[in-house]
């Protein structure tokens, strides 16, 4: 039987893997071992290490969990001295990973890296680095294998997993029972994040907006999906903030499909967002000595996945100073003009992402490196 060793550092990207997983197992035998969380535990996977011990924003963040990164690099290392696997699979989180990659070639371990890191948005000498360490890239947004293949990297894209698993799971009608929202009502979703130190930053500034929006907008529900991996004890000290915020466990999907607003931290969610066509506002800030040192790094415009896609800014963006005036603004302004006013813009990043089994064409770019 194959041995694969899968590393991933959030849950994002355990998400994505626990999917490839899934794949991969329909058309080959193989045992897993790695960094991950529950999901790739329910999959058979031999966890080592669990990522939220490890999952972290910016660069001084690092800081606060630097023994557990380096607990979870020796732990790895170890691991693949030991075990020399077949394939070594990388998901996302790039500053922990191309570490392991650099060490998994000295072993002349196979790697594969799925969801690569933005090389088009940070240093370019990532990319050289990849090249010398990463045997296979599989690209999910559509401009990256040209990017990619430009510096010399083996690239495929397969297309982006959410156009084909992002949909609300319930009818509107049966969501909104089960929620609470009547008829006539405006309804927001507010995404502070899937990390505790996310939901820290943003959440006061979202619900001073909400308090905002809501003396001019006459019925409002506003609902808060919580992230799978984030204890509900983390909005404690927001509780008289959220008295009128519906907190729901997960259906995310569902929430900003059938949202007139969303307001969302820079993220996947995003992208869920545009998949579904609801109007949207992005939000993100980080410690002031990650942001500086960010601005000199990041080569990009835009930092939310629509704009980038789209080249242009469909959804409002407010970065690191994030008021909660401006925000209510222009939520309401959203809200005036409706999901129509966005329609060809999420149509076209649609377009550009294309339809695929992102799944199933990565687990095929796999298979192949087992067949090796």
């Amino acid at each position: 039987m194959r041995h694969i060793v899968l590393v991933t550092g959030e849950l994002s990207g355990e998400i994505h893997a626990a999917e490839l997983v899934r794949s991969i197992k329909r058309s080959a035998a193989v045992e897993l071992s790695g960094i991950g969380g529950q999901r790739l535990r329910d999959e058979g996977m031999n966890t080592i290490c669990d990522y939220r011990n490890i999952s972290l924003t910016g660069l001084s963040e690092i800081f606060s969990k630097l023994r557990h990164i380096k607990d979870a690099y020796r732990g790895l290392k170890k691991h693949l001295e030991q075990t020399r696997p077949s394939l070594l699979i990388l998901v996302d989180f790039p500053g922990f990973n191309l570490k392991i990659a650099r060490f998994a070639k000295k072993l002349g371990i196979p790697t594969v890296y799925f969801i690569p890191p933005q090389i088009w948005a940070w240093r370019k000498k990532r990319a050289l680095m990849i090249k010398q360490c990463v045997d296979k890239v599989i690209c999910v947004l559509p401009f990256e294998k040209q990017l990619y293949e430009e510096y010399g990297i083996d690239a495929s894209y397969v297309g982006h997993p959410f156009v084909s698993t992002v949909r609300p799971a319930n009818t509107k009608e049966a969501f909104f029972k089960k929620t609470g929202i009547g008829k006539g009502c405006t309804v927001i979703t507010i995404m502070p994040g899937s990390r505790e130190n996310e939901i820290a930053r943003h959440m006061p500034v979202l619900l001073k907006a909400i308090e905002k929006i809501k003396r001019q907008v006459g019925r409002l529900a506003v609902l808060l999906p919580l992230a799978d991996n984030i204890d509900v004890s983390a909005l404690d000290s927001f509780r008289e903030g959220l008295r009128d915020c519906t907190i729901i466990r997960g259906q995310s999907c569902d929430a900003l499909a059938y949202s007139d607003l969303a307001i969302v931290s820079s993220g996947s969610a995003t992208l869920e967002a545009a998949i579904l066509g609801t109007p949207t506002i992005v939000i993100y800030r980080i410690s002031l000595f990650s942001y500086c040192i960010a601005r000199m790094l990041v080569t990009i415009k835009h930092i939310s996945l629509p704009n980038i896609i789209a080249g242009k800014e469909v959804f409002p963006e407010f970065i690191q100073h994030i008021p909660s005036e401006k925000i209510a603004e222009k939520a309401i302004y959203m809200i005036n003009n409706g999901k129509d006013s966005i329609k060809k813009d999420t149509d076209e990043i649609l377009a550009r992402l294309g339809h695929y089994d992102s799944y199933e064409r990565a687990k095929d770019i796999v298979v192949e490196f087992l067949g090796k």
